[in-house]
């Protein structure tokens, strides 16, 4: 029992020194903790300062840059008279009324192109259902290629209110030529198209009555031309659909 108590009084000496050792330890992680984020937020300063050192740097070397053209475009202008086109174009809608949608369609397929650009068509194997092409403001040509697979043939085209639609004014070749559905093709030797028909006895939906069935001069299945080229240039009056046109 003697023995007994000094054991008990070291056991409790060491509780003593470890709880203070406890103590310590968690003040020293509480200023290290702080310390952390005392030097992340340095660290946040530091990048801002920066980032809008560099931010300032790059305005003044634009500023500068754009002093400089200026300035070698006035000189240019002194010297030899001549007025330096800008760098850039504003960017302006072209004037005029809104985009035409087309309806076209052939008897039996069908590719359109709008100044040398193709069109993806949904319909374009289905003759009695016509596509609906958009042809944006200063389209120059609208090119199309037919195929006649069976029976009867041509090609047809209106918009809704007339301002394009296939008549005579189109022209249609048999026989393919390098660059023919571009806008600055030469067709000045081409033939104006066939009319076949007026319109039809089976009204498509989307077709003008006052529209042609069009192909070139050989419209028959058995001795005609399979496959046609046609071309409709529009006039520069109309290239941006002017709505008084």
């Amino acid at each position: 029992m003697n023995n007994f108590k000094p054991t008990v009084c070291l056991l409790f000496f060491c509780f003593l020194v470890c709880l203070g050792e406890d103590k310590e330890t968690s003040r020293k992680i509480l200023k290290l903790e702080s310390a952390v984020a005392e030097l992340k937020d340095k660290v946040k300063f530091l990048i801002s300062l920066h980032a809008k050192e560099i931010e300032k740097r790059f305005k003044d070397i634009e500023k500068t840059i754009k002093k400089e053209i200026t300035d070698l475009q006035n000189s240019l202008k002194k010297c030899c008279g001549v007025t330096p086109k800008p760098t850039q174009k504003p960017t302006q809608k072209p004037p005029g009324g809104p985009d035409r949608r087309i309806n076209i369609t052939a008897d039996d397929d069908l590719y359109v192109y709008l100044d040398g650009n193709e069109v993806k068509l949904k319909y374009s194997t289905i003759w009695d259902v016509p596509d609906t092409v958009v042809v944006p403001k200063g389209t120059t040509v609208i090119a199309v290629k037919g195929r006649n697979t069976y029976a009867d043939t041509g090609i047809i085209a209106s918009t809704p209110d007339g301002f394009f639609r296939t008549n005579s004014s189109w022209k249609c070749v048999n026989r393919r030529q390098k660059g023919w559905e571009d806008s600055d093709f030469d067709d000045s030797t081409w033939p104006p198209a066939t009319i076949i028909k007026q319109y039809d006895e089976k009204p498509i939906i989307g077709i003008r009555e006052d529209a042609y069935w069009i192909w070139t001069d050989k419209p028959s299945f058995k001795t005609g031309d399979r496959t046609v080229y046609c071309r409709y240039t529009i006039p520069k009056s109309k290239r941006f659909f002017n709505l008084e046109d």
